[in-house]
């Protein structure tokens, strides 16, 4: 069957179809158990008037159910573990739904666990069976504990919804360790790159193991091994690159694998938020982007809305926009932090440029034949940069997909 191929982005469907169901027609278990601090927390999301934070965490860190205040002191409730239920979420997480566990700070400091999760705890069974240890969490008007950068979101007013979710700002969690599969006595770059192709084709074949087609077509896992599929094309790149001695242009083969790490980052720390913007920046031009934004402004002051909150939705727009499209605010998020992106991308960015700084690096070859070119710290500082990306790449992918702690992965100082 020949396949139809397409580049278009907004034929990927990366969530769920939404309908309007009437109130009176939702049914809800009478043995729900109820945990009235969540019901203020969530209302207050809703409304605006608490910040939510959009990340991930560690299943253990997360304890399911709640805890009600009495005389006694903390009772720990929580709602039954119902099978069906579990295992209708798990063949939907199979076929790329990633949910978002809503969670709040642990009220027991007596719990090693510090966050609670009352409202969704068949999601949570769902991913602890399918060995997904760090799935999408949203936290209710707490940052604090935070494991990866997060967007922080909050409801916002308009006029075609009461309130509408969007960007209020991001925050980066700068990790000290990063995960290494070379490890820090690399191998020679032959041995480098064999490891680190096995590694990402390796990887390619869990997701295929672990994705499972239904009803809906999402493309969630399609983005994943998409990912991977282009660092492995950039490794096979830089491989022959190597071989012919040109290490200069590995280099540049470089930085293309670092923004393919930035942007599989900021989508996989919130596979339902981040998309759309990524979606829109594939087919807008900045300008066509500010142009619509300034109009959605200028219908909603018509509609009613207030200047000051008109704004406030305009700027949320362009500030996802941003993030879909700059590297630099891309970099602010991943966990490397902001100095190493501007030590590593300005080095990379000169060999992809060739500035008078290369310009140097060829001055003997003129007199002196082609083989003459400074690019021994070039060679150790591709490799260095590749392990580092692939690693940051697999290590998510891997948990995600139901095989964490299956790669031998190295920690090394960022």
């Amino acid at each position: 069957m020949k396949i139809d191929l397409n580049s278009n982005p907004l034929s990927l469907v990366r969530s769920l179809p939404t309908r309007n169901i009437p109130i009176d027609k939702i049914k809800v278990r009478d043995n729900i158990e109820r945990d009235d601090i969540f019901l203020d927390k969530y209302t207050k999301y809703l409304k605006g008037k608490i910040k939510s934070y959009v990340t991930r965490l560690s299943l253990k860190s997360i304890k399911p159910g709640f805890y009600q205040p009495s005389k006694n002191g903390l009772v720990y409730k929580c709602d039954e573990y119902i099978k069906e239920d579990v295992e209708y979420l798990k063949d939907l997480i199979r076929m790329g739904f990633r949910p978002a566990l809503f969670v709040y700070e642990n009220i027991c400091k007596n719990d090693e666990q510090v966050f609670l999760c009352p409202d969704d705890v068949s999601p949570y069974y769902a991913y602890q069976e399918l060995n997904i240890t760090k799935p999408p969490v949203i936290i209710l008007g707490c940052k604090k504990n935070l494991e990866e950068s997060c967007y922080v979101i909050r409801a916002m007013k308009c006029t075609y919804n009461d309130r509408t979710e969007h960007f209020e700002s991001f925050l980066c969690i700068e990790h000290k360790l990063q995960p290494s599969l070379l490890g820090v006595e690399k191998p020679p770059y032959s041995y480098c790159f064999n490891i680190l192709l096995e590694s990402v084709r390796g990887t390619k074949q869990r997701v295929k193991e672990f994705h499972k087609g239904g009803a809906v077509k999402l493309h969630y896992h399609h983005t994943l091994y998409s990912i991977l599929q282009r660092a492995e094309e950039s490794l096979e790149s830089m491989s022959l690159l190597f071989d012919k001695g040109l290490y200069v242009n590995a280099g540049a083969v470089v930085r293309s694998l670092y923004e393919l790490a930035l942007t599989f980052y900021i989508d996989w720390l919130g596979p339902e938020q981040i998309y759309k913007y990524l979606q829109i920046a594939s087919v807008t031009t900045l300008k066509e982007w500010e142009k619509y934004c300034e109009d959605t402004l200028k219908e909603q002051l018509k509609s009613g809305l207030s200047r000051s909150d008109a704004q406030l939705l305009k700027d949320a727009k362009m500030r996802g926009y941003f993030l879909a499209t700059k590297v630099s605010e891309k970099a602010r998020l991943f966990p490397f932090g902001e100095q190493h992106h501007q030590n590593v991308y300005s080095f990379l960015s000169k060999i992809t440029h060739h500035d008078f700084s290369m310009t140097a690096r060829y001055t003997h070859t003129l007199e002196h034949g082609d083989e003459s070119v400074f690019n021994e710290d070039i060679l150790n500082t591709a490799i260095y940069c590749a392990d580092l990306f692939v690693a940051a790449i697999i290590t998510r992918i891997i948990d995600d997909v139901g095989y964490s702690g299956e790669q031998y992965i190295e920690s090394r100082d960022g």
